[in-house]
């Protein structure tokens, strides 16, 4: 009895089976492959494409500008912070400028005693200018009486006494003339000192000046503070570090390159790279630079690539460099013609019948829009090249 009531199950499951997959086989049927038109095909072909050296690197800026204190003093103002934008000119510290203000102030003083002193004198100099005219008149009138009077005397008209008393004068204008001269003299080397003086002040005032301007330390270039070496309240000294700058117009891509490829990479070649981080696919960068020397651990040679103007680029981040090194034969597609099923990449190839199939490809590199296919395809095969994305297997597409 039991055996019975379990072949009648069993017949019964396998009835209600046998319709269900009668049902889903109409189902399946009833959803036939759709017709897709106007779908681009193309030709698998072998042909003659660069082979390349892949590289990695990382990203730094082309310049990075110290910024150093040339003064003494307590940092009273540091408003930049670490990944600030900056721009040349723009005032980065303040160093506490007070001792430099009083010698300032010093200086000043000096300046304007040293030229009260310096009108003085120059009233002297014109007086002292009067007095020698003044003595050169006495000294002429002096010599003149004493000439009349020496012809007198010698033709006994006058007598000796008058003589001597005519020559006592002329000697007295004369020595008042070398006075007055010397006085002259005198006052010019006074002047002499007080206009070294003004010098001095002046040249003390200049100095301290820049010495004040020193208090304000701008950027000498616009770029991005990437470190910062002390903070608000600290001491800075002449020629100690308080940030650095990294110019973020030009940056480079440090890429390790093995020695046996060294050779074939010359400064001025155009390289394609690719930078994750920013996502934008390939750009070319060129080579701007070749370390003479290698690195013994590695046994590479650091290749600096000079990488477009980009904002989104900054120091650290990774980077591929895809060197050109030779030219091979290989089958290539078009990389529009690949579709991606989760992880798998493939082609839809198009049979004799007009249908597709998707093949799954492994794909090699890929150079200026065309993919090396490893395995998958072969040449002489048609794949779709457009509308891929409204593909399935079975879809008409001729």
């Amino acid at each position: 009895m039991k055996r019975r009531i379990a072949l009648s199950a069993a017949v019964v499951i396998a009835i209600y089976a046998f319709g269900c997959s009668k049902e889903m086989t109409q189902d399946a049927n009833t959803q036939l492959p759709a017709e897709v038109k106007s779908v681009a095909i193309v030709k698998v072909l072998r042909s003659s494409i660069e082979d390349f050296y892949e590289a990695t690197g990382t990203v730094k800026a082309k310049t990075t500008t110290q910024v150093s204190a040339n003064m003494m003093g307590r940092i009273i103002s540091f408003p930049a912070a670490e990944g600030d934008t900056v721009t040349r000119g723009q005032m980065l510290v303040e160093i506490d400028s007070s001792e430099s203000k009083t010698q300032l102030a010093k200086a000043q003083a000096g300046l304007r005693e040293a030229q009260a002193s310096l009108v003085e004198v120059e009233r002297s100099v014109d007086s002292a200018n009067a007095g020698v005219r003044t003595a050169e008149a006495n000294k002429q009138l002096a010599e003149t009486t004493f000439g009349r009077y020496k012809e007198l005397y010698n033709r006994h008209s006058a007598s000796a006494q008058e003589f001597d008393e005519a020559q006592s004068r002329l000697r007295a204008a004369t020595s008042e003339l070398d006075r007055s001269k010397a006085n002259v003299q005198t006052i010019l080397s006074k002047n002499k000192q007080i206009n070294a003086r003004i010098d001095q002040a002046k040249a003390e005032i200049a100095n301290t000046k820049v010495y004040q301007g020193y208090s304000k330390i701008v950027s000498p270039v616009s770029g991005i503070v990437v470190k910062k070496f002390v903070e608000l309240g600290a001491t800075a000294a002449p020629g100690s570090p308080l940030l650095a700058i990294e110019d973020n117009s030009q940056y480079r891509l440090e890429a390790a390159v093995e020695e046996s490829y060294s050779k074939l990479i010359h400064v001025g070649s155009r390289v394609n790279i690719r930078i994750d981080a920013i996502g934008q696919g390939e750009f070319i960068g060129t080579v701007a630079e070749i370390m003479p020397t290698s690195d013994a651990a590695s046994r590479s040679y650091t290749v600096k690539i000079d990488l477009p103007a980009n904002p989104a680029l900054r120091t650290g981040v990774y980077g591929l460099a895809r060197f050109p090194i030779a030219q091979k034969e290989a089958i290539t597609i078009p990389s529009t013609a690949i579709f991606q099923r989760g992880q798998l990449a493939g082609v839809y190839v198009v049979g004799k019948d007009g249908k597709v199939n998707f093949r799954i490809v492994t794909a090699g590199k890929t150079s200026e829009g065309a993919v090396e296919i490893l395995s998958g395809v072969s040449e002489g095969d048609e794949i779709a090249n457009s509308d891929i994305e409204k593909l399935s297997d079975g879809t008409k597409v001729r």
